[in-house]
């Protein structure tokens, strides 16, 4: 690089928060999908390949699953979401219940789960991101995703 060239540009980290406080399943799915509108041109700036499919049904089980069991769907308790991407997506899901013991979470794919009607948002999102954890006794979801799948999964 000569003296009077420009260093190459590197898009800034962009990171955002919101909350939605609802009684109403069909709430939560407009909540959804408009904070992936917000998140799709970064992961589109930044070469993320596909990751409507991904990160979409990451979220969407994410912030169900802290609304349905964290909050106890309580009208008066908020979810937040945050986020920021960079090389990565880094996704972080909070509600405001009791917490619970991810450690001890059920294979959903255990005979006696199978037929359950719910227990599986943990393992989606497991599967569809490179790396979560909880944190505060469980009321905080962190999700990280790569550019592409891991693991070589397919969306």
């Amino acid at each position: 690089m000569t003296p009077t060239q420009e260093p190459p540009s590197v898009p800034p980290l962009l990171c955002q928060e919101h909350s939605i406080r609802t009684a109403d399943s069909g709430e939560i799915d407009r909540f959804v999908a408009e904070v992936y509108a917000m998140m799709e041109p970064a992961l589109i700036r930044q070469r993320f390949v596909d990751p409507q499919f991904r990160i979409t049904l990451a979220l969407h089980e994410a912030v169900i699953n802290a609304w349905q069991h964290g909050n106890e769907k309580d009208r008066n308790k908020a979810v937040t979401v945050r986020w920021r991407v960079k090389e990565d997506l880094v996704l972080e899901v909070m509600d405001e219940g009791k917490g619970f013991d991810f450690r001890a979470t059920s294979d959903p794919r255990a005979d006696e789960n199978v037929c359950r009607p719910c227990g599986r948002g943990i393992a989606i999102i497991s599967y569809l991101a490179d790396h979560v954890s909880w944190q505060d006794q469980g009321r905080h979801l962190t999700a990280s995703f790569g550019k592409t799948p891991p693991h070589g999964k397919e969306s």
